[in-house]
């Protein structure tokens, strides 16, 4: 008898915090020996699992995770668990200060705020031009105002 394999996409859920990044997967009717997680030279986490769902049909779920490790993470520290149907990765950070003139901050997260902040502020920005355009050219071709000149 031939196996069939039907495909399970579990529950993910993502944790970020400041020390570590946690990853929930949802595996219920699953055992541990029925899971295999990996992770990559490339910083690829990989989860798979297959467990029988009927041995007179010999019939299969199985399911294929891929997940990014955040750069910041110390890939000898990630710690898994997995309990009542949950699977926990617990992927503690790299913890690199910098001195600077207010003190010790975290070189990533600081670094990368600055970054995003300025990405936001740029686009408000454009949105702001963007918008002050349609504006002019809506009123220069639609409103038939005299005082308004060319």
């Amino acid at each position: 008898m031939e196996t069939t394999y039907e495909d399970f996409e579990p529950l993910c859920k993502w944790r970020r915090e400041q020390k570590s990044d946690t990853l929930e997967v949802h595996l219920p009717g699953f055992k541990r020996q029925q899971l295999r997680v990996q992770l990559s030279s490339s910083g690829i986490i990989t989860i798979t699992g297959e467990r029988q769902l009927d041995e007179a049909k010999a019939i299969k779920s199985r399911f294929r995770k891929e997940f990014p490790v955040s750069k910041d993470c110390q890939p000898n520290q990630i710690q898994a668990k997995f309990s009542n149907g949950v699977l926990s990765l617990v992927m503690l950070k790299q913890e690199s200060s910098i001195s600077g003139a207010g003190g010790n901050v975290t070189s990533g997260k600081f670094l990368s705020s600055i970054m995003n902040m300025n990405k936001r502020v740029a686009l408000e920005i454009i949105i702001a031009i963007c918008l002050v355009l349609a504006v002019r050219a809506y009123v220069k071709k639609c409103c038939q105002c005299s005082h308004l000149g060319n």
